[in-house]
């Protein structure tokens, strides 16, 4: 189980019932499923780039050069499309086999579809991918439908600005299964890759990527986010703790923010059976979210349901009530991860 925790400095103060209570907020690094509902049992993809552009894309062949639009060279522009998609396949294999998600991802050359160009993209075909996972012995696949980049940049003439390098990368990918018509995701994913002088603030001097290197970082970080779309990743999440009156409660706060679990989690539990129920209930809803941070999930949920029992009016009661809805959201997740990754805990 992997839990990365990191502080956030958000503090805010409110008067319930009363009586002043601090609420901290606390992030957690959770691993969320993908956003493409592949079955679980596939288990082998195939990816293939279409070569397709658009007639409209005209600045394909262009690159800027210091605000000045240039042409580049037709040798220039045909190795740096080869460049591009095969860095963005190999890295979207990679992305796909480290996550564990897929057992085996077989690559299609770049030129296994001649380079094209049209008004509108039409879907593969049904019967093409399935000829597609028969013969490379998968079960879907995922098409790289078009791919567009734009290198820009400035400040290499001597001009008093600072020099900067970028590559816009926009793709357009989708998934397939053998026996749909229509591909189960099309997905545009856009993004801009910057490099600048000197980005450690340093004197050392650093060199800004030329073109054909910087498209192909580029398309390759490009395609190595879009993996997140069907594997599982990491993403951020939020929990609240409260905070009472009372120097053991400004110790419990501070070890939280200093990520000491254990010793916050001690405070707290010399409260659980305190005779004053809001008290109960705000260190059971704190003990839970410590023992989620310790990797103790069934504790968690058993404490986030004292806490609702204990806390159901007010402000803490809406914190404990949606904390447990957390805790349980992430319970499912949980589950069909494990399915997905054939293991047995997250």
């Amino acid at each position: 189980m992997r839990i990365i925790i990191r502080f956030m400095s958000v503090l805010f103060a409110g008067l319930i019932l009363s009586s002043c209570i601090i609420t901290q907020s606390v992030s957690i690094d959770q691993m969320e499923p993908g956003k493409v509902s592949l079955p679980s049992p596939i288990r082998k993809v195939a990816l293939i780039s279409r070569n397709f552009k658009f007639s409209v894309d005209t600045l394909a062949k262009y690159y800027n050069a210091d605000f000045r639009l240039r042409k580049g060279t037709m040798a220039d522009n045909l190795l740096i499309d080869s460049i591009a998609v095969t860095k963005s396949m190999d890295s979207l294999r990679k992305a796909l086999l480290e996550s564990g998600r897929f057992d085996e991802v077989f690559v299609y050359p770049f030129n296994a579809i001649k380079p094209h160009t049209g008004d509108k993209e039409m879907p593969l075909s049904s019967v093409f991918i399935q000829s597609l996972c028969t013969e490379s012995e998968t079960d879907a696949v995922i098409s790289l439908e078009m791919l567009s980049y734009f290198y820009s940049r400035h400040g290499s003439s001597g001009r008093e600005i600072q020099a900067e390098a970028n590559v816009k990368v926009t793709a357009i990918w989708s998934v397939y299964m053998p026996k749909s018509e229509m591909p189960i995701d099309r997905f545009t994913h856009s993004e801009v890759i910057r490099w600048g002088e000197n980005p450690n603030n340093s004197s050392q001097k650093y060199r800004l990527p030329g073109r054909k290197e910087a498209i192909a970082i580029a398309c390759g970080t490009a395609a190595k986010n879009y993996g997140k779309r069907i594997v599982p990743y990491w993403a951020e999440s939020s929990r609240v703790i409260i905070g009472l009156n009372g120097s053991d409660w400004e110790r419990a706060l501070s070890f939280a923010e200093k990520n000491e679990w254990k010793g916050a989690a001690q405070i707290w539990e010399k409260y659980l059976e305190s005779s004053q129920k809001r008290i109960a209930g705000i260190a059971a809803l704190n003990y839970a979210v410590a023992q989620e941070m310790l990797g103790n999930p069934d504790q968690a949920n058993l404490w986030s349901a004292k806490s609702v029992s204990l806390l159901q009016n007010g402000e803490t009661g809406r914190i404990a009530r949606n904390y447990a809805g957390q805790l349980y959201q992430r319970k499912l997740k949980a589950d069909q991860l494990n399915t997905l990754l054939k293991i047995d805990r997250l």
